[in-house]
């Protein structure tokens, strides 16, 4: 069973004992190659390097000041103490001949080794593992005393302490690393998982992990098509609602004709009007915003501004585009792109002061239009409602000035379709501007 189709609680549980497992890894590294001596690292006998030098220290000074000698040799890991002889030999004494090195380092001066406890290593060449049995070792002096050092603490230990800061340090950059590893490898899918919610590309995206993440992003697929279904039923439902309003419409345009009163009828055909606006955005917007498909569309952003520029010059609109310095396509069709501006456009002209300006900051990625206007601007707790379904901020988007408040949501559906967004903020020098962010086409 791989590490993919297990369950969180077992991933986090194989987690730890990886970490476990590196940890005594990086301890078994640090000993092996952390001891110059190469000493079998889970003896618990002093070096015999060193006792030569104890030895040599005994034989070179009085006899009188051996009581202060053993003293000063002794410490926090190593224990030295006087014998009045050497001690015979005995089960569980080790023979001479099995230790090669002490024989060599002591250069023919007599010595036993002691062992002590129920788990004596069987022999010392064969590099048994941790004994917590004492192991002494007693050498001869001249005059016929002896000295017994022995190993207070085991020679890993020894060497950990005199080394701690190395260690420490080593073990802490090591687990980081171990850690921060193993504990991607269980977040990243969760991250996938969001980001593919978010872009709304479940059906593309690859969803490994723990079986509980594969398992959500599989629930996550199911609520999104349901929600896709009762979506599209909407749509379906408001585009028939709208035939049948028209028909009505049209025979109460028709009715109005018959309105002796001038100004009532035309009262009756602005009501009339505006009603066919609002059917016309609600079905517009319910369409877009029910679309989750991303079009593979593009158009080019310079063809596209000189033809709006055209369009509104006819209408001797107030309205100045600046120029695009280069060939820029963007993801979005030709009618959504148009459509998007012409909603932002008339949303600066009626709101701004009957007139609007056009800026384009092209980025590496994407393409941010401005659409900017000298308007009383928005407060700022009502920029996010700006972009919600009949929604207007008072008084300087009031219903008596027209619109249904549904421009600018239409902008921010079309634009999500093509992964772009609509950000809305006041000018600092007066005024209101809405950017348009469209992904730039390579």
């Amino acid at each position: 069973m791989g590490l993919r189709s297990i369950r969180l609680r077992e991933r986090i549980a194989v987690i730890v004992v990886l970490h476990l497992l590196a940890m005594i890894a990086i301890i078994g590294v640090f000993l092996k190659f952390a001891d110059p001596a190469h000493m079998e690292p889970f003896y618990r006998l002093p070096d015999p390097t060193k006792v030569a030098l104890i030895a040599a220290a005994f034989e070179r000074t009085p006899p009188e000041t051996h009581a202060q000698l053993d003293r000063a040799f002794s410490d926090a890991t190593l224990r030295v103490t006087l014998r009045s002889a050497l001690p015979a030999a005995m089960p569980g004494a080790v023979t001479p001949e099995t230790l090669v090195r002490y024989r060599d380092a002591l250069g023919g001066r007599p010595f036993r080794v002691q062992v002590f406890g129920s788990d004596v290593p069987r022999s010392f060449e064969d590099q048994p593992g941790i004994t917590s049995s004492p192991i002494r070792v007693t050498v001869q002096l001249p005059d016929g005393q002896a000295f017994a050092v022995e190993q207070k603490v085991t020679a890993p230990i020894t060497k950990i302490l005199s080394n701690l800061v190395l260690f420490l340090l080593v073990v802490t950059v090591l687990d980081i690393l171990v850690v921060l590893w193993l504990a991607a490898q269980s977040t990243r899918p969760v991250e996938r998982l969001a980001r593919a919610v978010r872009e709304d590309r479940l059906d593309t995206v690859d969803l490994p992990g723990p079986r509980e993440f594969v398992e959500l992003g599989e629930t996550i697929r199911d609520l999104r098509a349901r929600l896709k279904v009762l979506l599209e039923e909407r749509t379906r439902m408001l585009a028939a609602i709208a035939h049948d309003y028209r028909t009505y419409l049209t025979r109460m345009d028709l009715r109005s004709e018959f309105i002796e009163d001038p100004e009532q009828r035309r009262l009756a055909a602005q009501d009339i009007a505006e009603m066919r606006d609002l059917l016309a955005d609600t079905l517009t917007f319910a369409r877009e915003s029910a679309s989750g498909a991303t079009e593979l569309a593009s158009c080019e952003l310079r063809t596209e501004l000189a033809a709006l520029a055209l369009e509104r010059g006819r209408s001797a609109q107030d309205i100045a585009i600046a120029p695009v310095g280069e060939n820029v396509q963007v993801c979005a069709s030709h009618l959504s792109f148009q459509r998007m501006m012409a909603n932002l456009l008339d949303n600066a002209l009626r709101y701004g002061g009957g007139s609007a300006r056009v800026r384009v900051l092209v980025e590496t990625h994407c393409v941010h239009i401005l659409v900017e206007d000298e308007g009383p601007g928005v407060a700022e707790g009502d920029l996010a409602r700006l972009l919600r379904p009949f929604e207007r901020s008072e008084p300087s988007r009031a219903r008596q000035t027209g619109g249904v408040g549904l421009g600018l949501s239409i902008v921010q559906a079309l634009a999500r379709r093509y992964e772009g967004d609509l950000r809305l903020e006041n000018r600092r020098e007066g005024g209101f501007r809405a950017i348009l962010t469209l992904r730039r086409e390579r």
